[in-house]
């Protein structure tokens, strides 16, 4: 006696939106009051380190209307903030106006520095204690967050 059997139906998998495409794109900034403030970009690159390392790179363009910057991404997730970018700290970083400043990005506590839907709130601390005498610039200090949304 013989029977058949039917075929299993495989379906192919969706494509997976990975993080970082999720995070690349074009940004409207605003602030905590639905102002808006400036427009940003965001692009993703990744390198390949002595031939086995893979690292993952964001670089933003405009961000706080004044500073291009890159930073390296740690491969390790949090798990409640899955989708977390990092600003990093950088300094000295020149402003458009070629004034140094300090930007320190601070984690994901709190949602912050994690894309959701298409929206990233950025917390971050900019200063320029260390160099403002020298530049001729007035002091300034920020605890700043700002919210970005993914344009499409």
């Amino acid at each position: 006696m013989t029977s058949c059997k039917k075929d299993e139906l495989i379906l192919p998998k969706p494509n997976m939106i990975t993080k970082w495409q999720k995070i690349t794109g074009h940004y409207k900034v605003y602030d905590t009051l639905g102002v808006f403030m400036y427009e940003m970009d965001i692009y993703h690159s990744d390198t390949l380190l002595e031939n086995k390392y893979k690292v993952d790179s964001l670089t933003f363009i405009n961000f706080d209307g004044q500073f291009s910057f890159s930073t390296v991404q740690s491969s390790i997730t949090v798990s409640n903030y899955p989708n977390m970018l990092q600003l990093g700290m950088h300094y000295p970083l020149l402003d458009t106006n070629n004034k140094r400043f300090r930007i320190f990005g601070y984690g994901p506590q709190n949602g912050y520095n994690n894309i959701k839907n298409d929206t990233i709130i950025f917390y971050f601390e900019k200063q320029n204690i260390l160099y403002y005498l020298h530049d001729l610039v007035p002091y300034y200090y920020c605890n700043c967050k700002h919210v970005a949304v993914k344009q499409h």
